[in-house]
């Protein structure tokens, strides 16, 4: 079935604008209620969760991440070792937090939840890190690069495409986007380990599996010594941060 491009992007200029507005002026509020049975089949959105891992894991930890950042798609390997070396002690929550200094991101992340909706978030997650080389330099919003993906994981692309255009579905994402702002997420990748939070690849590589060795109960690991970089390296942590309206 084929999805009239033109359409759903003029839809999501329009999520964009209402959506922008809802949050700069609110954002200071208590979030607004979810609205309910945003997606056919599903409850609302915060029902069709983002965790991986098993709901009796011992460590869970919570994800606050943006799609265009680069340093998101980079601790990936991080928290892959982290499933691999203490299987079935990991459970992961994936939380939207779609930087304002990032033009596309809200395009990925609208994506990904309408991906969600139809229980395929994580492989779709894993298409945008991949290929983030590819639909982050695009001078137009990456509304074909994005669908195509959705249909190469099988998606409903009837349903994909409705969803892009849902305004419900976007308020649903700076949401939970503003929930991070409670908790004083203001860069990405930001994790938290109950009230334990590791800003960046850095500190995940540095303090955070011996934060998860602690909570199992097991000896710390020893790290590697520094290395030494020059005075004019990257920005601490490699994070993108957000900026302030």
């Amino acid at each position: 079935m084929k999805i009239n491009l033109r359409s759903i992007l003029t839809g999501v200029l329009l999520i964009l604008f209402l959506a922008g507005t809802v949050f700069f002026i609110k954002r200071n509020r208590p979030a607004p209620t979810p609205p309910p049975s945003l997606v056919p089949g599903v409850p609302d959105l915060r029902a069709a969760l983002k965790v991986k891992g098993s709901a009796t894991a011992p460590v869970k930890i919570i994800e606050y991440s943006d799609f265009e950042c680069p340093s998101c798609r980079n601790v990936q390997t991080d928290i892959r070792g982290l499933f691999k070396n203490y299987p079935g002690k990991i459970q992961l929550t994936f939380k939207h937090y779609p930087l304002t200094s990032h033009k596309w991101s809200i395009y990925a992340h609208q994506a990904a939840e309408c991906m969600n909706a139809q229980g395929k978030f994580w492989p779709y997650q894993d298409k945008l890190y991949e290929k983030q080389s590819e639909w982050v330099p695009s001078n137009v919003p990456p509304m074909e690069i994005l669908t195509r993906y959705a249909r190469e994981l099988g998606a409903n692309m009837d349903r994909f495409g409705k969803c892009m255009a849902d305004v419900a579905v976007t308020r649903e994402i700076f949401a939970e986007k503003e929930e991070g702002n409670k908790r004083q997420v203001n860069a990405t990748p930001t994790f938290f380990l109950g009230e334990e939070r590791f800003v960046g690849p850095k500190e995940m590589q540095e303090r955070g599996e011996n934060a998860v060795r602690k909570i199992l109960g097991l000896p710390p690991k020893s790290m590697p010594p520094p290395k030494q970089e020059p005075v004019a390296a990257a920005s601490p942590a490699g994070i993108s941060k957000q900026k302030v309206a």
